[in-house]
């Protein structure tokens, strides 16, 4: 019984194998100028079709997609991308044509 290894609590698992310190630190939702408003507002109104890249802030975290834009929906103030994904407009920081 000596060869019994101990329980491992944090790296019982393959996918528990990170440390605290490669986790990313939330922060606040960056805050957009109205010139960059109406360019967000301008790109997503003419470049349906036209694959861009769009920085998001969801929860703390800024996330980055590459997608097309399918439509953008007014009632509910979402884009919906060819994929399927949808995202708030409100969540927009910055987009661009690829």
């Amino acid at each position: 019984m000596s060869d019994m290894k101990k329980w491992m609590p944090y790296r019982s698992l393959v996918e528990q194998d990170y440390t605290y310190k490669d986790r990313k630190e939330k922060i606040d939702k960056p805050q957009v100028s109205s010139e960059k408003a109406e360019e967000i507002d301008r790109i997503l109104h003419t470049k349906v079709g036209v694959p861009l890249h769009i920085t998001y802030y969801l929860d703390g975290y800024l996330y980055e997609v590459e997608d097309t834009i399918k439509k953008v929906d007014m009632d509910n103030r979402k884009v919906v991308f060819t994929s399927g994904d949808k995202l708030s407009l409100s969540s927009i920081i910055d987009i661009e044509v690829i």
